[in-house]
């Protein structure tokens, strides 16, 4: 069960650390795993680990960054918001710009152990 739930965060530190990267890294990723048209992709990765790192325990003093990122995530969802999830909206939109902060600030206090 330890290993995985390391391997569990190893996973979320990697999604919420492809969070803080700037646009042109994001969709230089995007293109290299075959999707360059799909941002969603960076906050499917978050989501998958996100409620099973917390319900660990595992987010310790990142939770209310990490909480407020998730909210954003949720906000920028749905399909009134599509034009949020093309690789122009991670260089142009101001809510990518908040969602690396977020990121960048969850990732700087997330814990090394889930739990």
């Amino acid at each position: 069960m330890e290993g995985y739930r390391r391997n569990h965060l190893r996973n979320f530190r990697e999604a919420l650390a492809r969070l803080t990267w700037p646009a042109g890294r994001q969709q230089e990723w995007l293109r290299e795993i075959g999707i360059p048209v799909c941002a969603d992709e960076l906050a499917l990765e978050f989501d998958d680990f996100y409620e099973v790192i917390g319900a660990w325990g595992g987010h310790g003093e990142a939770a209310p960054a990490l909480a407020e990122l998730d909210r954003l995530l949720a906000r920028m969802s749905g399909e009134v918001n599509a034009h949020l999830w093309t690789p122009e909206a991670l260089v142009a939109e101001p809510d990518w710009q908040r969602v690396r902060e977020l990121a960048t600030a969850a990732l700087a206090v997330l814990p090394d152990h889930a739990g």
